[in-house]
């Protein structure tokens, strides 16, 4: 089920469009002073926040690595038609969440190890450049991953925490993908870790991983505090390579 979707501007639920009041939407709303060239976001049309409702669906694990997405089921739950919905079917399989398959509708892209790996080696590639663009990075957004890393930090290596570990490290890739103003970069990297994001989770199920997770995050900040962009890079860069280590070795243990 589709509980809702939040972004930084809107909160879509299936019975409307609501205003920004989820506690949620602090995690992710741009700090003011961090944001980059990219302007004022403009407001997604229905398809695309249904989109983004799916995706984060995905994300939390509401849906299965090749599970059938119902068109029928979507537009009951969002109180559309099913063009809509088609829509953003057609959006998320161009951003690789769904395949639509001839004659049987719309499944959870279904990775196989090696399609996985290979997903990690463009993202590691892509954030090194991200960490560069965004370098020096303003005072506003420091503080605002900081706060973040430290909420990681204070998880340690609790048993219980892979959910709440893997939804904090979204929410700082969203924050810094937010600030960077190469529109195309951004676009790919966003493709890369919706992708991506389930199979981060699968290596995060270990303590000892959650707390390399959050020593790379604060490397991360630390460089940003000395507007060191290679050290940045290197530690997104680390970061990434370390999950695509791991999701590969769940993935070939089965």
């Amino acid at each position: 089920m589709i509980d809702c979707y939040c972004s930084a501007t809107t909160l879509y639920k299936p019975n409307g469009i609501m205003s920004t009041t989820d506690d949620n939407i602090a995690d992710v709303a741009i700090p003011n002073g961090a944001r980059g060239g990219r302007g004022s976001p403009r407001p997604l049309t229905m398809p695309e926040q249904i989109a983004e409702s799916i995706t984060d669906a995905v994300l939390r694990g509401d849906y299965q690595p090749g599970d059938r997405v119902r068109e029928q089921e979507l537009a009951s739950q969002f109180q559309v038609s099913r063009g809509p919905i088609r829509e953003a079917l057609r959006i998320l399989e161009k951003s690789g969440v769904v395949r639509i398959l001839p004659q049987r509708g719309a499944h959870i892209t279904q990775l196989s190890a090696k399609e996985v790996n290979d997903l990690f080696e463009v993202r590691r590639s892509l954030i090194g450049l991200l960490a560069r663009k965004i370098c020096p990075a303003p005072p506003a957004l420091i503080k605002a991953v900081d706060q973040q890393v430290r909420t990681l930090e204070a998880l340690g290596g609790q048993e219980s925490a892979t959910e709440e570990h893997a939804k904090i490290s979204l929410l700082l890739s969203r924050l810094i993908l937010a600030t960077c103003d190469n529109h195309r970069l951004v676009e790919m990297l966003e493709s890369l870790v919706n992708q991506t994001a389930r199979y981060t989770r699968l290596g995060l199920r270990e303590p000892q991983r959650r707390t390399q997770s959050a020593a790379s995050w604060r490397s991360f900040v630390i460089a940003l505090e000395a507007g060191n962009a290679d050290l940045a890079a290197a530690a997104l860069e680390g970061l990434v390579e370390a999950s695509r280590v791991a999701a590969v070795k769940h993935l070939q243990q089965g």
